[in-house]
């Protein structure tokens, strides 16, 4: 059975018309960074992780950030081919731990410092890049510009080093 993939400019004319919804309808640009913060935030009760307006754990960027993984969720029990859970990386087993815990650390650590640096500068890459990239927003345009330049010469770190 042949798995039909979608063109990547339909994905771009896609995350381009969510982006300009997104704002139209909250009146705020798209990211998930703050939600995952706040709900961190409730976590372990660090006020580094809550911000602005958004300091109840009932605001619109937590339930945008819990969208993801359903909108994930839904589009696979709607898929025609089986899906499955796993942990396998593709490319990135060959340079991660191959036990399940190691793995599960690792990606935990990263993720860690993904929200750590993801509040120092103000944004995740889909605030950043998409919404502040969207929006001619110069700082955001020179952290777009540093997230990907960071993201190329990690993996040119793990695979050609």
């Amino acid at each position: 059975m042949a798995i039909d993939i979608w063109p990547g400019w339909v994905g771009g004319i896609g995350i381009g018309l969510f982006v300009i919804l997104h704002f139209w309808i909250m009146g705020r640009p798209a990211g998930c960074s703050t939600g995952y913060g706040n709900f961190c935030g409730y976590i372990c009760r660090l006020n580094y992780f809550r911000s602005g307006e958004y300091k109840e754990l009932n605001n619109p960027r937590l339930w945008f950030l819990l969208g993801i993984p359903v909108g994930g969720l839904i589009s696979a029990q709607a898929s025609s081919e089986p899906w499955h859970v796993s942990f396998t990386m593709g490319m990135y087993d060959a340079v991660l731990p191959q036990t399940f815990t190691g793995k599960a650390l690792w990606l935990t650590f990263g993720g860690m410092l993904l929200g750590f640096g993801a509040r120092l500068a103000g944004a995740c890459t889909t605030g950043h890049a998409l919404v502040g990239g969207a929006m001619l927003n110069p700082p955001s345009l020179v952290a777009g510009m540093v997230f990907f330049a960071s993201a190329m010469g990690m993996t040119w770190l793990l695979f050609y080093v």
